[in-house]
């Protein structure tokens, strides 16, 4: 396995994309507010979804809700471009690293439980079914999607900070 990732480790550092991403004092720094905003939009729609699917905010129709899916979803579009890009031009740092292994995980387990949500709770929440009225798992899916996502946040944070594989 090791002999792999730094086969994979090489392979992205002599690319020219990786290069450029390194060499370049402003794209760093862009790609880290791209993602942020990104995060924002992804994070801030879920809360969204998720406090109404809890029975917050109830004065906000259900069914609305989709538009913040939507939003949801270009964040997460944001996020799968702009850290793809980190990935490649900084590979020394991400794919040795406990807590980028770990947060992908999360989000394998957050895109898991998306998939769980559109699939059984929003066709409820699309017939107009007030949050008393969805199934228990719905509420289930809200706590454990606000959960995974805090954490897939954290560990990014701890990824300058954490040791190496």
């Amino acid at each position: 396995m090791n002999t792999l990732l730094n086969w994979v480790i090489d392979t992205l550092n002599s690319t020219a994309l990786s290069g450029f991403i390194m060499t370049n004092a402003y794209l760093f720094p862009f790609l880290e507010m791209v993602h942020f905003i990104g995060l924002c939009l992804l994070f801030g729609s879920l809360i969204v979804v998720d406090l109404r699917v809890l029975g917050f905010a109830k004065a906000l129709p259900i069914a609305r809700v989709d538009l913040f899916v939507r939003f949801a979803l270009i964040g997460f579009a944001i996020n799968l471009i702009s850290g793809t890009l980190f990935v490649i031009g900084d590979s020394d740092r991400y794919l040795v690293n406990y807590a980028f292994w770990t947060k992908m995980g999360l989000i394998v387990l957050a895109g898991l439980n998306t998939a769980y949500f559109v699939r059984r709770i929003k066709p409820q929440m699309d017939h107009g079914l007030a949050s008393q009225n969805l199934t228990k798992d719905a509420k289930v899916v809200a706590w454990l999607s606000l959960m995974l996502w805090a954490c897939v946040i954290i560990l990014g944070r701890f990824i300058p900070y954490v040791e190496d594989l």
